[in-house]
C-alpha cells in the first residue's frame, strides 16, 4: 500500500481497516455484543442439544466468543479484566451476580470449537464485505489478497513437535514457529480464509488449499511469490485472475512480444521442464502445457 503503484487508491482499500479497529478497542463488552449481533446469526454460536457446549452456563458460547473478540481487540487485557466486563454485564441486565475467579471462563475458552470460529468468520467476512458494497472492486470484481507470515509459539513439546523451531538455532534456545497463509478481501480487510502450518511449508503449497474458497470472476493479488507459472496456468481455468509482481528471475524483454504501449506489453511464458518445488510430480504433470499469456507493466508487474 505504500508503493508507487497504489498510493493514488490507498484511501479506499481496506475501508474497515485500522479506523475501525482503533473505535473497537474502545467498546465494551456490552458495546461488543451490540456490534456482533449484526454479523452473527443466532444459530452460529447457538447451543448445542447435546455434549460439550449445551449445558446452561454463566459464559454461553456466544458470551464466551464474544468475551474472546473483547479479549483480543485489547492484547494486554488479563482474563480477570474479561470477568470484571461479564460482572458488570450481568448487574447492568439484573442477571444476578458473577464470581470473581478466572476459571469458568478460561476453561470455556479453550473449549470454543474450531468450526464454529470458522463458520463466525466467515459470517463477519460476508458482513464485512456487504456494509463496503462496491468500493475496492476491480471494474465490478472483487479483489482478494493473499500473504503469508509467520508467528512464534510457546515453547511447549506439542508446539515443538507440529511447529518446529528452525534448525539454525540449537535446542532449546528458540521458540516453535508457525506460517500463516491468509486471504483476505482488499474492500474490507476481512479475513476470508487461514492456512496454518510448519514454517518449512511452501506459502503456494498453502494457498492451494484454500483455492476453494477462490470464484469465478475473483482477482488475486499477491506478491511476486505467486507471479510463477503453476498459479498463472492453473487459476485462470478456474476464471480467477492474478495481479502479482514479475519474479525476479524472469526477465522481460520488450524487443519480444507484443507492444501494448510504453513498458506495456503480451508475453507468453513457456513451461519449465523442472518441476516446482511446491507441487508433486502429478500436479506438474497436470498443469496446463501451453504458454501462459501474462502483461507486463513498468518492467515491474505481471498479471
Amino acid at each position: 500500500m505504500h508503493t508507487s503503484f497504489f498510493q493514488s487508491l490507498r484511501a479506499r482499500l481496506a475501508a474497515l481497516g485500522r479506523r475501525t479497529l482503533v473505535h473497537l478497542r474502545h467498546h465494551s463488552l456490552d458495546q461488543m455484543e451490540t456490534c456482533l449481533e449484526g454479523c452473527l446469526p443466532a444459530h452460529v454460536l447457538s447451543a448445542e442439544d447435546e455434549g460439550p457446549n449445551s449445558r446452561e452456563r454463566i459464559f454461553t458460547l456466544r458470551l464466551t466468543f464474544q468475551c474472546f473478540v473483547w479479549q483480543t481487540l485489547k492484547p494486554q487485557s488479563a482474563c480477570r479484566e474479561v470477568v470484571r466486563q461479564v460482572q458488570a454485564l450481568f448487574r447492568l441486565r439484573s442477571k444476578g451476580p458473577v464470581k470473581e475467579g478466572t476459571s469458568a471462563y478460561c476453561q470455556a475458552r479453550s473449549r470454543l470449537p474450531t468450526e464454529r470460529l470458522e463458520k463466525a468468520l466467515d459470517e463477519i467476512a460476508r458482513h464485512a464485505d456487504r456494509q463496503v458494497g462496491e468500493g475496492g472492486r476491480l471494474r465490478g470484481r472483487p479483489v482478494k489478497v493473499v500473504d503469508g507470515s509467520s508467528v512464534l509459539l510457546a515453547d511447549t513439546p506439542e508446539n515443538q513437535q507440529r511447529y518446529p523451531q528452525s534448525s539454525h538455532q540449537r535446542p532449546g534456545c528458540g521458540f516453535p514457529s508457525m506460517k500463516m497463509l491468509a486471504l483476505f478481501s482488499l474492500s474490507s480487510g476481512a479475513i476470508l480464509s487461514v492456512m496454518t502450518d510448519s514454517f518449512r511449508s511452501h506459502d503456494l503449497r498453502l494457498f492451494r488449499q484454500i483455492w476453494d474458497r477462490l470464484k469465478g470472476g475473483d482477482i488475486i493479488v499477491g506478491d511476486r511469490l505467486f507471479g510463477e507459472y503453476a498459479t498463472l496456468a492453473d487459476l485462470p481455468a478456474q476464471e480467477v485472475d492474478v495481479l502479482a509482481r514479475r519474479n525476479a528471475r524472469r526477465r522481460v524483454d520488450f524487443r519480444k512480444g507484443k507492444r501494448l504501449g510504453h513498458h506495456d506489453g503480451l508475453f507468453v511464458w513457456g513451461k519449465s521442464k523442472t518441476c516446482a518445488p511446491h507441487l508433486t510430480i502429478e500436479q506438474w504433470a497436470k498443469t496446463e502445457w501451453h504458454g501462459v499469456r501474462f502483461f507486463a507493466v513498468f518492467s515491474g508487474m505481471a498479471w
